[in-house]
This record gives structure tokens, sequence and C-alpha cells, in this order.
């Protein structure tokens, strides 16, 4: 349900497209209020050829490439904030443009601010929100990624807040935490409209890919070793998405079942039943990981020398999802990490299958590598 001050936003948008209001657009060197401009990172690309996919699956699947842009942080005065995106205005009332990237601004709903009432908020605060904040997977590959790379900037101020989303900070608490800097620095945002004087914002980290630049999965999965893990190692895992709201998969059972019968026992997780640091935990101390692709996958950015496999519909030249959120990831993080596809096709967003046969044959081949013989996993 929306909230009043959202419905209230949304109406005065509604009155300015019908008067015929253009919006203003401002590139970062046009930028009203603009106080400081730094480039942490330079923009970067990473080809990376898995040759335990070759061996495995084949050559079609064993090379990925992708890029990332420039690393910028901007301070900015007097900002204004919609939405629980917290789209950033200048002060003259024009978008400020990186929070558009990597986005074409015609494919965004983008909402005006509405200045009287407005919720005022005093500096300096890191923006650490946007599209897709709401998911936990998102969150820790896409957004996270932008605190680390403000991390040492916030540290050497003498003080500064974290804006996150309305009714997100309890969660999102744990994850900050994870990443090293204080949860009580967190402060949560309005679904309307809100004037902050010092405002620190790095855009989006990410192109085509959806993935960020690897120096920061690998200081967040760095993070991770300080959590405890289970005496002694940890024992296989298979992630379900039976409590998924989609993506299911339909004769998961049966694949355990499988799995079971060629490596010996695994665990079935449900990610939700379990706190962030007991997942850190689990995940860092197991030698297999497995799942069909979804956003426990994700998890795999706690591990260091973990294998993943990831199951997921479609063929190699025509993926029903990018799975380059989890064997990429692995691998950036320093795991081995494949794709067992089904090799047919299947609904976006839908339950699916994957056929016995093939999952027998792909578990097979993969036991025989030298990786798997390594973490012992085939059953005596």
């Amino acid at each position: 349900m929306k909230s009043v001050s959202r419905s209230i936003l949304d109406a005065f948008n509604l009155v300015l497209r019908l008067g015929g209001s253009r919006l203003k657009v401002a590139e970062a060197e046009a930028a009203a209020g603009l106080q400081e401009r730094r480039v942490i990172a330079l923009a970067g690309t990473r080809s990376d050829t898995n040759s335990l996919e070759t061996r495995v699956n084949g050559p079609e699947t064993a090379t990925f490439d992708f890029d990332w842009p420039v690393v910028e942080l901007f301070r900015l005065r007097d900002v204004w904030l919609t939405g629980d995106q917290c789209q950033v205005f200048l002060k003259d009332g024009s978008l400020f443009a990186p929070w558009v990237l990597p986005y074409s601004l015609d494919k965004l709903k983008i909402s005006r601010p509405l200045k009287l009432g407005a919720t005022r908020l005093k500096g300096p605060v890191f923006h650490l929100t946007g599209r897709n904040h709401e998911n936990r997977g998102h969150f820790m590959l896409q957004h996270l990624p932008r605190l680390m790379a403000a991390r040492d900037y916030l540290r050497s101020l003498q003080d500064y807040r974290i804006l996150v989303a309305p009714g997100h900070s309890r969660w999102q608490g744990r994850y900050i935490a994870w990443a090293g800097l204080d949860p009580s620095k967190l402060i949560e945002g309005t679904r309307g409209t809100m004037q902050v004087d010092d405002l620190i914002f790095i855009p989006n980290l990410y192109g085509k890919s959806s993935l960020c630049p690897p120096p920061f999965y690998n200081e967040l999965s760095d993070c991770a070793a300080t959590y405890p893990v289970p005496n002694g190692p940890g024992r296989p895992l298979f992630i379900t998405r039976r409590d998924a709201p989609d993506k299911q998969l339909m004769n998961e059972e049966r694949i355990v079942e499988i799995l079971r019968s060629k490596i010996g026992p695994v665990d079935v997780i449900r990610l939700g039943e379990h706190s962030l640091p007991d997942q850190i935990g689990m995940f860092r101390a197991a030698p297999l990981v497995m799942g069909a692709i979804g956003q426990g996958i994700c998890n795999i950015l706690f591990c260091k020398t973990t294998l993943l496999v990831m199951l997921a519909p479609g063929t190699a030249t025509n993926q029903v999802y990018s799975t380059a959120h989890g064997s990429q990831l692995a691998r950036i993080c320093g795991n081995e990490a494949l794709t067992f596809l089904s090799n047919e096709p299947a609904p976006s967003r839908g339950d699916w299958s994957f056929s016995e046969e093939r999952f027998i044959t792909l578990l097979d081949r993969l036991l025989d590598q030298p990786e798997a013989a390594r973490l012992k996993l085939r059953a005596s």
C-alpha cells in the first residue's frame, strides 16, 4: 500500500506532466551545488576463462567478459531526494544525471520533488538506496559495493549517516555490520520528498553484466572472514527455492536425492530460517554449494575456497537468466564454479524442472574433475 507522502508526490507529478512541465537534467560537470568530485577507481574490464566449465560443459560457456565504469564520488549541497529510491535533484530543480546510470532515462519513472512539506535532513549523509534496494541479492551485489567504495572517505569524516529506504534499516543494518561499518549510522528516508544539505553520492558501479568492480566484492568476501564457522569442515549445502515466489525448481527433491546418492550427506537450507551471521558461517565452511539460480546463490560472496554449482534453465546460447551473479561472482572471490544448464527452454520467471538424466550426466562429469576430488565429494 502506498504511503500518504508517496500518493501526494505522485499526484503532484501527474499535474506537472499534464501541464507540460519539462524535466531538466544536469550532467556532473554542470551540477548546481557540487562541492567535491573525486575518482575512487578507474573503469576496467575482466575476461575470465573457466577451465572447469570447459571440461564439464564445453567451450561455449567457458569465457565471460564484463566491464565497469569509472567509480566517482560526488558531494552535493542543498539536494532534494524523492521516493524510496531517493532520486537526486539539485538545488536548481534539475535531475542529477549520474543518478540515472546505467539506465536510460526514458525507461525510468522520475518523480520531481514537492518542496512544500519536505522532510529536512542535516548532513553529511551517504546515499545507499536506489533501484532494487528491497532485494537482498541486489542490495549485496549492487548497492553494498557503492558503500565499500566510499568506506575510507566516510571513515575520514567526524560524523556521517547512511540513508536507506524506509522500512529497510533493520535487515540492511546487518549487511552494513558485515561490511565493517557501524549500523547505528543508518537512517531511513521517506517515500515523499527530502531535502539534504550535504549529500555524498556514488552512482551505480555496474555495466551490462550488472556486476561491479571485482575489488569491492573481494573486500566484502574478506569481511566474512571475521565470522566464526562451525567446528571442522562443513557439509555440502543445497539452497532451496521452495519458499520463493517464482523460479522454483519443481523437481528439487529428486535432484537432491540424486546428489546425495553420489556424494553423501547434503544439508538443504532455507535461508530465511537462518540469521545472516549463521549464513556466513555455513557458506564459508561448506565445500560445495548447489542450488537453482536465484537470490540465495549470491551468498557465495561469503566464500573463498568453495565449489559453487548453479542450476539454470536454458542453453549456452539462449540462457533464460544471466548466470554471472553466480559463477562469475564466485570466481572473483576465489572459489571454483560452474553452471549446469537445463538445455531446455523455460518461461521467464516461471517455475521449471531439470532433467534428471542430464543432471546425472553433468554431475558425474564434475565428480571426475580434480576440483571435486580435492574436496573429496564423491561418496565412498
